[in-house]
């Protein structure tokens, strides 16, 4: 059976395509090689029909092979066809402001999500239907809606928006029209993140971290008391703490570079910057730690700062296991702390201004769209509040059912009576 090969070049901007096969099916190995992998299958289906020997020269000039014949003069060729893939990692090329990470993450994910499905089709082919059926096809294998958005937002609609501008010599451009634009997201199910909703919550979880590792659990207690990412609570100094005014400062993140997690000075904005003010016993806690003279506040066993996914494996799994043991509700993840103290924050009625500068976000709807979560907090003054509003009817109505009530009691008694009155004489022969 003939086999594809993908053979990428050495600086891995180019790819193509060899046909691989043995010659009569056991044969000593034949190949070709093709800039297109629409050409490699075709060639690849040529070569089984002629029981894996090199088709014949008639064949390969009927199929549009003519260029593999010796000697033969091939016919004008066809403007070329760019892929879907070749733009992208040309249009990949261009951008200045993304970081060499961020680039990176880019191709990464077109490589996963977007390429087995559109980077070998012809760009100015693409149209609506396929990309609604993309979309489908993503949600089909278990992507949320916002991971399938984001793809869209960064990566995939980018690069059609391009494509339909004029080239950079003022080349036509390739499209006419963006096949993203109003097209909406599939329908999926949509999942509220778990959170810690009462004090009860809160005691359990913590109650369970410090049996499990003090050490681990004061950085759970920094998260929750502070909402702070991840990439900042674990990157916080000594110099962070400000007891004088008691405030913690995000100064420096950690971010992941090359697949390893490293201290940056840049948080992921400029509203990221800022300082968070703590409660007074948490801010006694970090002061104690900021003196110990360590690089960070919250180190792993071998000293430095913790990479989170050592910290998920060794000590998160465990103190949310116990925690669920002992009755706290739901499936409540790491970045669900900060969800927890922002939605706290809002139902308590902190200004909009002041909840956005605690998250570190630009947008206040991202705080509240994103952050904010439903609770049972309201239960309570909504029953006291519609009682006061129906308690009138709801009194009369009472009253209405206890006299119902009575005379029921009353009609039951009469017809009791009377048959017993009745039963004696129906008796008689």
């Amino acid at each position: 059976m003939a086999t594809i090969e993908k053979r990428p070049s050495k600086d891995g901007r180019t790819i193509r395509w060899r046909v691989k096969w043995r010659t009569g099916g056991s044969g000593p190995w034949d190949g070709e090689q093709f800039d297109r992998n629409g050409d490699a299958k075709r060639f690849k289906a040529l070569v089984e029909a002629h029981d894996h020997y090199r088709p014949p020269a008639e064949q390969l000039v009927e199929y549009g092979f003519g260029y593999l014949v010796p000697g033969h003069a091939p016919a004008p060729e066809e403007p070329a066809v760019m892929t879907f893939r070749e733009y992208a990692l040309a249009w990949l090329e261009t951008l200045t402001k993304p970081s060499v990470e961020t680039k990176r993450k880019y191709r990464e994910r077109l490589e996963k999500h977007v390429f087995p499905t559109l980077g070998d089709l012809p760009i100015d082919k693409i149209t609506r239907r396929v990309m609604r059926e993309w979309q489908t096809a993503l949600l089909a294998t278990g992507l949320s809606r916002k991971t399938i958005a984001n793809i869209r937002g960064e990566s995939v609609f980018p690069i059609f928006r391009a494509s339909c501008r004029p080239g950079e010599d003022e080349e036509p451009p390739l499209r006419s029209y963006n096949p993203l634009d109003g097209l909406a997201l599939p329908d999926g199910e949509r999942f509220e993140r778990d959170i810690l909703e009462t004090p009860e919550d809160a005691a359990i979880l913590l109650t369970a971290a410090y049996e499990v590792d003090p050490e681990a659990a004061d950085l759970i207690l920094t998260a929750l008391a502070t909402g702070l990412r991840w990439g900042e609570v674990a990157a916080l100094t000594p110099e962070a703490v400000r007891p004088h005014v008691g405030t913690v400062e995000v100064r420096q993140v950690l971010r992941k570079v090359n697949r390893q997690w490293t201290v940056s000075p840049k948080p992921k904005s400029k509203s990221g910057y800022r300082q968070v003010p703590v409660d007074p016993r948490v801010m006694e806690m970090l002061r104690r730690r900021a003196a110990s003279g360590l690089a960070f506040l919250f180190v792993a066993p071998r000293g430095n700062h913790w990479r989170y996914e050592d910290f998920y494996e060794w000590r998160w799994v465990k103190i949310r296991k116990l925690a669920e043991s002992r009755g706290l509700r739901g499936h409540i993840t790491m970045h669900g702390l900060r969800h927890s103290l922002l939605t706290l924050l809002a139902n308590e009625g902190l200004e909009l201004s002041s909840l956005t500068h605690v998250a570190g976000h630009r947008q206040v709807s991202t705080t509240m769209d994103v952050y904010v979560h439903s609770t049972r907090t309201h239960h309570e003054p909504v029953r006291r509040i519609v009682g006061g509003f129906l308690e009138a009817g709801i009194r009369a109505g009472e009253e209405q059912r206890a006299a119902g009530a009575g005379r029921a009691a009353e009609l039951r008694g009469r017809i009791h009576r009377g048959a017993r009155q009745v039963r004696p004489a129906a008796s008689r022969p």
